[in-house]
């Protein structure tokens, strides 16, 4: 399944430049804020997720139900992010869902995410429900950019 996702997203995706985020190795592991979401049926927890601009964001996106889901949000139209699934890693702009399996992890790493007020959902017909906001705030300030 893991190959299927990394096939998915490169032939979704194939026509993006990719941009590798190499400087992602130049942060400390303290600076980076770790969000894990629980996906189940029919449902994420939490759906209500708060962090802070500028600082480097990784959703680490546990798909603890049976059926296959989707992660996908706004916050990542026009960024560089990177998508891990076990040992498969994509880099790139434009990648705007991830596909979790049954039992799978996904890590969602963006390195500045920008201050405001973001969606995120599953998008798979009948998963109806399965959504949320992420509130960016700027450091020490309110959500809106």
């Amino acid at each position: 399944m893991r190959v299927v996702l990394l096939v998915f997203l490169l032939t979704l995706y194939g026509w993006m430049a990719l941009d590798p985020l190499g400087g992602s190795q130049g942060f400390a592991e303290d600076s980076w804020q770790k969000i894990e979401i629980r996906a189940d049926e029919y449902s994420f927890t939490p759906n209500h997720i708060r962090a802070t601009a500028g600082r480097p964001l990784e959703f680490i996106v546990v798909n603890s139900g049976h059926e296959p889901h989707q992660f996908r949000s706004s916050l990542f139209k026009d960024q560089t992010i990177t998508v891990e699934v076990g040992e498969n890693t994509v880099h790139g702009k434009g990648i705007d869902i991830v596909e979790i399996a049954p039992g799978a992890t996904a890590r969602i790493k963006l390195l500045s995410p920008p201050a405001g007020e973001y969606d995120f959902q599953c998008r798979i017909p009948s998963h109806h429900g399965m959504d949320g906001v992420i509130q960016i705030r700027a450091e020490g300030g309110s959500a809106s950019p």
